[in-house]
Formats: structure tokens, C-alpha cells, sequence
């Protein structure tokens, strides 16, 4: 019996995707990154999940997920291109949209004066 490692999955072939980014912008989280640290999820992990990269998920962290985002599990994820019958439960998933391109700290500062870099910072 061949034995395969987790990491065999890979994210284009994963039709079910954790896709965070419509949750945390319903309920106003500015700072995904750190709002999911303070949950006590790992760095590694909430980085791939807010990239849209993560193929595995705890039922660990999806429960406090669901506990500090006040959710449910299908709140959570989205469903990639995937042919299913009409009837097929998994079409309650919204449909996956990946975000446009991911803005660089130099972009995103850009136009902002020192006080408001500095209002941000002590947030």
C-alpha cells in the first residue's frame, strides 16, 4: 500500500477553498493577519489562509475560527470551478472569486501622511 504525504494536495486541484477575505471584510477586520494570530492560529498557517494556499484545516482552528468570527463552517469557504449535478448540495457554497493582486505595504502607504502611519502603527 503506497502511503501518501498531506502535501500531495495541491491547491489548484482543491474545488473547496478556506476563503476568508468576504467574512473578515463583512465584519469590518482591518487586520486579518492579526486578528487571526491573536486566535492563537500559527503564522504559516494564517498566512497560506489568507492567500488562499491552505489545503488542510483542523478542526482546532476551524472551531475558533467559527467562535471568534461568530460563523458557521460554509461561511467560510467557497467553492473553485467544479462540475456537480444541479442538485448537488455543495452548490449552497458561494462561488470562489480570488482577490485581484495583493497590495505591497509600499502601495498601501502611499498618499497616507506621518501622522495617520503613526495613528495606525499604535493600533
Amino acid at each position: 500500500m503506497k502511503k501518501h504525504k498531506r502535501s500531495s494536495v495541491k491547491v489548484p486541484k482543491s474545488s473547496i477553498v478556506l476563503n476568508l477575505e468576504p467574512i473578515m471584510s463583512l465584519r469590518n477586520i482591518q487586520y486579518p493577519f492579526a486578528f487571526l494570530l491573536k486566535m492563537g492560529l500559527n503564522g504559516g498557517s494564517v498566512s497560506k489562509m489568507l492567500k488562499g494556499e491552505a489545503v488542510q484545516l483542523n478542526f482546532h482552528q476551524l472551531t475558533v475560527m467559527c467562535l471568534h468570527l461568530n460563523c458557521t463552517p460554509n461561511d467560510l469557504f467557497s467553492l473553485r470551478e467544479m462540475k456537480l449535478p444541479d442538485t448537488h448540495a455543495l452548490h449552497a457554497l458561494p462561488a470562489y472569486t480570488p482577490k485581484a493582486k495583493e497590495t505591497t505595504i509600499a502601495e498601501w502607504l502611499a498618499g497616507k501622511s506621518v501622522e495617520e502611519i503613526k495613528e495606525l502603527m499604535r493600533k
